[in-house]
């Protein structure tokens, strides 16, 4: 299982490079076309748009993976090690039932948008709303994730790794 989890969290971190990586050649290639050849892409800023949507609930999904969004912990710095994990796992799994829920409801902005096209790239508009059922999936598979950690570490008594076992990518070794 762990070695799922591993294949899992890496793809999910070369896509959002790799996804990166085009968001800004084609944003260099939308500039020279524009300004330089004075001939813009017609497609160019709405391929833009969608891959940049596409990017920030994937990047969210990375986030969650690498418990990166912003907390509050003000309230829980008081209260003994095993209570403070507990309670948040209690609020991983409160946040993963709501992203679960919204994930669910989010199919039916998929199947309501079945027969339109998108505007200059006549892309149907069901694939490029396919990123909130499925970005919101993947930040429920890792929050869930993230629940588990958290009851792990208040049941052996050691606070919870702030990263992940695996390696972290995003953190530069220095």
């Amino acid at each position: 299982m762990q070695r799922i989890l591993e294949v899992f969290d890496g793809a999910l971190y070369w896509l959002v490079i790799v996804l990166t990586a085009i968001l800004a050649l084609m944003g260099f290639t939308t500039v020279i076309f524009r300004y330089v050849l004075q001939s813009s892409l017609f497609w160019g800023d709405e391929f833009l748009r969608y891959l940049s949507v596409w990017l920030v609930f994937l990047g969210a999904a990375l986030a969650t993976r690498h418990r990166a969004l912003i907390t509050v912990d003000i309230f829980t710095q008081p209260l003994s090690h095993r209570l403070r994990e507990y309670l948040a796992a209690a609020v991983a799994a409160v946040s993963t039932v709501f992203l679960i829920v919204l994930a669910l409801l989010s199919l039916e902005l998929v199947r309501r948008s079945v027969g339109t096209v998108s505007a200059s790239m006549a892309v149907p508009m069901q694939y490029m709303y396919l990123v909130f059922p499925i970005g919101l999936g993947l930040m429920a598979i890792n929050m869930l994730r993230t629940v588990v950690g958290h009851v792990a570490a208040a049941r052996r008594g050691a606070p919870a790794e702030a990263e992940p076992k695996v390696p972290d990518r995003l953190v530069h070794p220095e």
